[in-house]
């Protein structure tokens, strides 16, 4: 593993493949999921690029949003050797409290999944097919 202080240069400094793409998730060369990503550009303190993801499992379901920024670039780096290392799907839980019901998520088991691009086309038509919207990130 790469020591916390080390910067990552990026094969592509703008992200290009990073903004509006869409990649799969595998385990084992099973299709688990979607990794979806969008690119801003940080205001302050520089115009660097600034990449959004979610992960959208194959039932529909969306993980929240996350986000990835130099120097360390830790997730663009993992995607770049072609894995994710992220959690499973989330588990809904429920839980009484003074009979007041409380609904919430935990992570599922952390996984290694390997990651892949889909090309630009193949990435805008499974936006669209999954309906997802840049205030989705």
């Amino acid at each position: 593993m790469a020591d916390p202080g080390d910067s990552y240069p990026l094969p592509d400094p703008k992200l290009r493949a990073y903004d509006h793409g869409l990649g799969t998730l595998s385990l084992d060369g099973e299709l688990r999921g979607y990794l979806a990503s969008v690119v801003r550009r940080m205001t302050f303190p520089s115009k660097a690029p600034w990449p959004w993801f979610r992960v959208i499992w194959l039932d529909g379901r969306m993980e929240p949003s996350f986000e990835d920024y130099g120097p360390g670039w830790w997730t663009v780096r993992e995607l770049d050797a072609g894995t994710l290392d992220y959690n499973g799907p989330s588990i809904d839980k429920e839980r009484r409290v003074l009979g007041v019901r409380f609904r919430y998520s935990v992570p599922g088991d952390d996984c290694a999944f390997d990651f892949a691009w889909l090309d630009r086309e193949a990435a805008a038509a499974k936006w669209n097919e999954l309906g997802l919207r840049d205030e989705d990130f």
